[in-house]
């Protein structure tokens, strides 16, 4: 499961509140902060996008700005300021100074949205994956990756979670799920799931998980198709 996270970090409250309601919205996972030193140490080990607001009490120029991104793999960031402060120099030293782009406090927020999905699809192309609520392409199946539930029966007004999931196989499913109808290698999902230990599964691990998963899973775990040497698809029949 990709673990990806946008921060707001601006001590303006209200633009803090208005963005915060916005991005959720999309099933996003969003974090508020009001310092670069709070986005460094929520950041740490994390990897994320950054909607940065110049005039932090810790960000008073570009310079700071770029002493702050050097060196952070790991985090992309966007340039925020206000039209008082929004110099073309001063845009363009942002720039220089290491942050993927600029925007305005004041922008559109539907312009906004375009622009960070836009960021997101470069930074991670399935962008899907970075929500936290996953629902099926027929409306059925509904997966919370935060409170890592899955609800099954939607389109039928009869939701019931489906319960004795193991985490590995939750986050089969979920993986599976945001790629729905796409080949899911195997490898892929060592390196997902099982990240840096990947190099001790081997396929009968994860066929294991999978058979196991698809039991569980009852009349759902037809969905989970079997892709002869290659790895699994999640399909499923359009619910009525």
């Amino acid at each position: 499961m990709t673990d990806f996270t946008l921060w707001i970090v601006t001590s303006d409250l209200k633009l803090s509140e208005s963005w915060y309601r916005l991005f959720s919205r999309e099933c996003l996972r969003v974090e508020r902060v009001e310092t670069l030193a709070a986005l460094g140490r929520a950041s740490e080990g994390r990897k994320g996008l950054a909607l940065v607001a110049m005039g932090l009490e810790d960000l008073h120029s570009p310079s700071d700005f770029k002493s702050f991104i050097a060196g952070r793999a790991n985090l992309s960031a966007i340039a925020v300021a206000h039209k008082d402060k929004a110099a073309n120099a001063v845009i363009a030293e942002l720039l220089e100074a290491g942050a993927d782009d600029f925007v305005m406090a004041d922008i559109d927020e539907r312009i906004l949205l375009s622009k960070i999905k836009a960021h997101l699809r470069r930074i991670l192309p399935n962008l899907v994956c970075l929500r936290t609520l996953v629902v099926s392409k027929n409306g059925d199946l509904q997966i919370d990756r935060v409170k890592r539930t899955i609800l099954a029966g939607l389109k039928k007004k009869k939701p019931a979670e489906l319960e004795n999931i193991t985490p590995k196989e939750f986050d089969i499913l979920s993986t599976l799920v945001c790629n729905e109808e796409q080949v899911v290698t195997r490898d892929f999902l060592m390196s997902e799931i099982w990240k840096e230990k990947s190099g001790q599964v081997n396929c009968e691990t994860i066929d294991k998980h999978v058979e196991t998963l698809r039991h569980k899973l009852g009349q759902y775990g037809k969905n989970v198709k079997t892709v002869y040497g290659a790895g699994y698809m999640y399909k499923a029949e359009p619910a009525r």
